[in-house]
């Protein structure tokens, strides 16, 4: 009883200090948050309470999210360019766009999505998101640290253009890049196709899309991308 009581107190703890930083940002740094003194079941607990208070602050500053699920473009979800997540634990995240209003129409595009990506919608078409979250484009994070792992990129919104260089990932089977003059679901032309057997620089333009698969980005210029 006395463990419960001083868990609850903890997760009560954790969970006020997350209010105050999200209320306020400027504020002087709040103590470091020792997570290790909890059992995986307090975590799952804590993590609930964590997406709710997401939830509730992204539906205050007016956040835009569309999770796992089916939609009709022009609808439930306005057309235009949507950056795509994959959720922590996905086994398979992917985004399916058919012709028509529903998932028994005609298959327009299946997307693999490994980390991110970034897709036009149209209207009049539907678009199945399985494992995988969808945000405006607005709301994208954009790379800021000089590196980019797997996934898809929007260079110029997404990845800053310039100068990087394309580097395998130790442990990846094959390492390779693609790049498109524009992104997915765009009529987009594939520009190159290369596999990766040793780091290798590229550049890339803005307006022109990269998929990196086995391998991620390095700035040549230590982060400062030009």
């Amino acid at each position: 009883m006395k463990r419960h009581t001083c868990a609850a107190r903890t997760l009560a703890a954790l969970l006020a200090a997350l209010v105050l930083l999200a209320a306020a940002p400027f504020a002087t740094a709040a103590p470091a948050l020792d997570l290790n003194v909890l059992s995986l079941e307090e975590l799952y607990g804590l993590r609930q309470q964590i997406d709710a208070q997401i939830a509730a602050l992204e539906s205050a500053t007016g956040a835009v999210l569309y999770e796992s699920g089916g939609y009709r473009v022009g609808t439930d979800i306005p057309a235009g360019d949507y950056a795509l997540y994959e959720n922590s634990d996905a086994v398979f995240a992917s985004a399916v766009v058919r012709a028509g209003d529903s998932e028994e129409s005609e298959l327009v595009t299946y997307h693999l999505i490994n980390g991110q990506a970034v897709i036009r919608l149209v209207p009049d078409t539907w678009l199945t998101l399985s494992e995988a979250t969808a945000v405006p484009i607005s709301q994208a994070e954009a790379v800021s640290d000089g590196f980019a792992g797997e996934g898809g990129y929007l260079v110029g919104v997404t990845l800053p253009a310039g100068t990087y260089t394309a580097v395998p990932l130790e442990k990846a089977p094959l390492s390779s890049y693609s790049v498109y003059s524009g992104i997915l679901g765009s009529s987009a032309q594939l520009l190159k196709f290369e596999v990766l057997h040793e780091a290798t620089p590229i550049t890339l333009a803005e307006g022109e899309y990269i998929e990196l698969s086995g391998c991620g980005l390095e700035s040549a210029f230590g982060g400062e991308e030009g």
